[in-house]
């Protein structure tokens, strides 16, 4: 009999590649929760086998207990940009809570990384949207001795796809030329492929016995902006890709958003309304920080060892895309989640 697994955050960016994954071959029932019945994302999700929806929101200790009845597992990842930091606190500890209650027997909480703690508490690089899920990951980890339920973590950062839509999207100057303008020094981020981190997701679920305690960081390759030009040129022939170092303040001009902004995305969400929520600057100048010096580490030969097929490069992934440094529209509904 198939195992059910809830996923919360299904129909954002990273929720998509697990939903899918762990519905691929009939192994689990996935249960995604979504206030959004007849969004795009469901429609789609309504096409695979093996997935169902149930309409909810993970901000209503009902519809929790509903859908966690007889569940094996959850996937669990809330929408920071929504919440606020404070509210991503309140609730990440409280979904788990509740899963214990409802006698989950594995639950992962997909996070991110505890900048601030691993900055050796250096104000700096407290990132508003990383410290909320990284606070909730120690806790939960915590826990351990005093409930029965298998708890994993996987943390995560930015995402490959973010060279679509997000910061990372080149600019085009002409027909043959890209400029990749980012505040990034010779730093380097440790993005992640969106398929493998589904494989990732995945392979916490099939292993219990290995994965309970554990805090899997992923990435695909720490990518310094050397490095992504020369692969775009690489898998570009005839194009021309240049990096442009830009101070802090030009690159916030771009995105469009006032320096004293929510950090949120979405206007009326919850988060937009905390007068303690960081502002955008302060969270991303954080953010950059964080990559720019180098902070966050990862242990690829761990990930080559779980993962042996995984995307290892910017490079790789460029192929196997055929990315061509045109944007596209991906994260809109987990904006609206």
């Amino acid at each position: 009999m198939a195992k059910k697994i809830v996923v919360i955050g299904g129909t954002g960016a990273q929720g998509r590649p697990v939903v899918k994954e762990l519905s691929r071959d009939g192994e689990y029932q996935v249960f995604v929760l979504t206030r959004n019945l007849s969004s795009a994302i469901s429609k789609e999700f309504e096409q695979l086998p093996h997935v169902t929806l149930c309409e909810g929101t993970y901000t209503s200790e009902e519809d929790l207990r509903v859908i966690f009845k007889g569940a094996y597992g959850a996937y669990v990842n809330t929408n920071g940009f929504n919440l606020g930091e404070k509210a991503e606190i309140y609730w990440g500890i409280r979904i788990f809570e509740i899963a214990i209650e409802e006698k989950v027997k594995h639950y992962v909480w997909g996070s991110l990384d505890y900048g601030l703690k691993k900055a050796g508490w250096d104000n700096k690089y407290h990132c508003g949207h990383y410290d909320s899920k990284g606070r909730v990951s120690e806790f939960i980890l915590l826990q351990r001795p005093s409930h029965k339920m298998k708890t994993s973590v996987l943390t995560s950062g930015p995402y490959l796809e973010m060279l679509w839509e997000g910061m990372f999207v080149p600019k085009k100057v002409s027909d043959d030329t890209f400029v990749f303008p980012q505040p990034i020094g010779e730093g380097a981020v440790p993005m992640i492929s969106l398929d493998d981190l589904g494989h990732y997701a995945r392979w916490i679920f099939d292993n219990p016995e290995r994965a309970d305690g554990m805090d899997l960081e992923i990435a695909t390759e720490h990518v310094g902006w050397n490095n992504l030009v020369e692969s775009f040129m690489k898998v570009n022939p005839g194009k021309k890709a240049i990096r442009v170092e830009i101070p802090l303040e030009k690159f916030f001009e771009g995105t469009g958003r006032k320096k004293d902004d929510p950090v949120t995305f979405a206007p009326n969400s919850e988060g937009a309304h905390d007068p303690t929520t960081q502002t955008f600057w302060k969270n991303f100048e954080s953010w950059w920080s964080l990559w720019r010096d180098n902070i966050i580490k990862r242990d690829y030969q761990l990930l080559d060892e779980i993962l042996p097929n995984r995307i290892r490069t910017v490079e790789e992934w460029m192929r196997l895309k055929k990315y061509d440094g045109a944007p596209k529209e991906l994260f809109q509904d987990y904006k609206r989640s």
